[in-house]
């Protein structure tokens, strides 16, 4: 049986596969499957994160071609589905560890005497009115982050001398408030 371009077409929309380009430049396109026609035959090929060409594979005639393409594309959106069904995984997970209203906390440690300790603690937490986002003043005292600067920190997380720490991190640094003492984290 000859494979045809209509029949791969109809693959793809039947099976809803995405990331291709068919026929076309694919000169600025990150992480798709392209086919395209040259003076010399057909050819496919993949690109990656930054749209540069690999895998490129030349064929002398139409079939063979296709049949790669479909493969590969297959293969992509395969591999695609299975990282989202992972991600889904570890998200419900998450969801299912941590309470919806707990608050989440991250803390800005600054070098001292060679050593990376606690400077400032933010929390994000949800109340009636939405999410809010506040830094420890002193024991059991919270002001208002209205700089907003874990706002800009989960934002741009790249950017940003904020990390994000466990609630067991967030209690010794509770403990250090309380007790005036300040030494670098134990667990995150």
């Amino acid at each position: 049986m000859t494979l045809t371009c209509e029949e791969v077409l109809d693959a793809i929309r039947t099976e809803g596969l995405t990331g291709y380009r068919w026929f076309e430049d694919a000169t600025n396109e990150t992480d798709v499957i392209a086919i395209q026609w040259t003076s010399d035959g057909w050819v496919v090929f993949a690109t990656d994160e930054r749209a540069s060409p690999i895998g490129r594979r030349e064929f002398s005639s139409e079939e063979p071609a296709l049949e790669n393409f479909l493969s590969r594309l297959r293969s992509l959106n395969s591999v695609a589905a299975w990282h989202e069904k992972n991600r889904q995984k570890k998200a419900a997970e998450h969801q299912a560890q941590t309470p919806a209203d707990s608050p989440r906390y991250f803390v800005r440690e600054l070098r001292i005497d060679g050593e990376l300790v606690p400077a400032r603690l933010f929390r994000r937490r949800t109340d009636s009115t939405g999410t809010v986002d506040e830094y420890l003043v002193d024991v059991d005292t919270w002001a208002p982050d209205t700089r907003g600067v874990l706002d800009r920190a989960t934002r741009f997380s790249l950017d940003s001398d904020l990390e994000e720490i466990s609630d067991d991190a967030a209690q010794d640094i509770f403990d250090m408030v309380a007790s005036r003492t300040y030494v670098p984290l134990r667990r995150r």
